[in-house]
C-alpha cells in the first residue's frame, strides 16, 4: 500500500486508523448506591438545625432577663460641643411648664377685646357716613341746591360727637350695666346637634333676653314708624332736617340687636305702614 502524498490523504489514514475504545452501554442505568452512614452523620436536617439554635438563642434571652432587667438611660447631645450628657427630666418638665405658660399667656393676650374707644369709632364711623348719605339723598331730592360744606358740618361736627356718645354708652365703656351679674350665655348660630332644636333655643337665638334687646327694639320699632309717617306726611323742609337722623338711630339700633329682634324691629314698621296706613313703597 502506497503512503499518503498529500495532507488529504494523510488526515483519511490518520482517522481511519483512530479506534474509539469507549462504549456508552457499558454504564449502568440505575441509581447510584449511597451510604446512609456517610450521606447524614446524626440524621439530622437543616429544619431541626434552625429550631435547635433558635431555642438556645431564647434559652440565654430568657436566663439574662431574670438576672438583670434592662435599664434605658436618656442623653443628651449638646448641638455645639457634641458632647453627651445625662438627660435632666426635672429641668425639661420645667422648660415645658414654662413653655405651657407662655403659650397660655399669649392666647389670652389674642383673646383680649378691643379696646373701647376703637370699638366705638368701629361704628360710630360708619354711623356717621350714613348720616351724611341720607342727607345728601334729601337734599337732592327737595332742595335746589345742595350745600355740601353745611352737610359735612353737620355730620362731622354734631351727628359724629353725639353718636360716638351714645354708642360708647350703649357699649358699657363708661357704664357697667352686668357689673355683679354673670356673662350673658352665647348662642350658637348653627346647631350642629338636633336635640338642641327647640323652641327655647331658637327663642334665646333669636331674642337673647338682655338690656340691650330690651332697650333697642322698642327703639327700632318706633324709629321706624317715624321714619315712614315722616316721609309720607311731613313737609320737604321737616324731611331734609329729620330724616337723616332718624334714619341713622333706626340703623343703630337694627345693628345693636339679634339677628329675630332685628328682623322685627324692621319688619313691623314696614306691616304698619303698608298694611295700616296705607303709605306706598315707591
Amino acid at each position: 500500500m502506497d503512503p499518503p502524498r498529500n495532507r488529504k490523504q494523510r488526515r483519511a489514514a490518520a482517522s481511519a486508523s483512530r479506534t474509539d475504545s469507549f462504549d456508552p452501554s457499558s454504564i449502568p442505568l440505575a441509581r447510584p448506591q449511597t451510604d446512609s452512614s456517610k450521606g447524614q452523620k446524626d440524621g439530622r436536617t437543616l429544619v431541626d438545625l434552625i429550631a435547635e439554635k433558635q431555642g438556645e438563642i431564647e434559652g440565654k434571652i430568657g436566663s439574662q432577663g431574670s438576672k438583670k432587667e434592662v435599664e434605658t438611660k436618656y442623653v443628651t447631645i449638646d448641638p455645639n460641643t457634641g458632647e453627651i450628657s445625662p438627660f435632666d427630666e426635672a429641668s425639661h418638665a420645667s422648660a415645658g411648664n414654662r413653655n405651657e405658660s407662655q403659650s397660655l399667656e399669649d392666647a389670652d393676650e389674642e383673646a383680649e377685646p378691643i379696646p373701647p374707644l376703637v370699638d366705638t369709632l368701629l361704628l360710630s364711623f360708619p354711623l356717621t357716613v350714613l348720616h351724611l348719605t341720607l342727607g345728601y339723598l334729601a337734599a337732592h331730592q327737595y332742595a335746589q341746591s345742595i350745600d355740601l360744606k353745611a352737610l359735612f358740618r353737620n355730620s362731622g361736627f354734631v351727628a359724629f360727637p353725639m353718636l360716638t356718645l351714645l354708642i360708647h354708652l350703649a357699649h358699657g365703656h363708661i357704664v357697667r350695666f352686668h357689673r355683679g351679674q354673670a356673662e350673658p350665655e352665647s348662642i350658637s348660630l348653627l346647631p350642629w346637634h338636633p336635640e338642641k332644636l327647640s323652641f327655647s333655643f331658637l327663642r334665646k337665638m333669636l331674642f337673647p333676653p338682655s338690656l340691650k334687646t330690651i332697650v333697642f327694639l322698642p327703639s327700632a320699632v318706633i324709629l321706624g314708624s317715624k321714619l315712614m309717617s315722616m316721609t309720607n306726611e311731613e313737609s320737604y323742609y321737616a324731611v331734609m332736617k329729620q330724616a337723616p337722623a332718624i334714619g341713622t338711630l333706626w340703623v343703630w339700633c337694627i345693628l345693636e340687636i339679634s339677628v329675630g329682634a332685628a328682623v322685627l324691629g324692621a319688619l313691623v314698621p314696614l306691616v304698619w305702614g303698608i298694611w295700616w296706613k296705607g303709605y306706598g313703597i315707591i
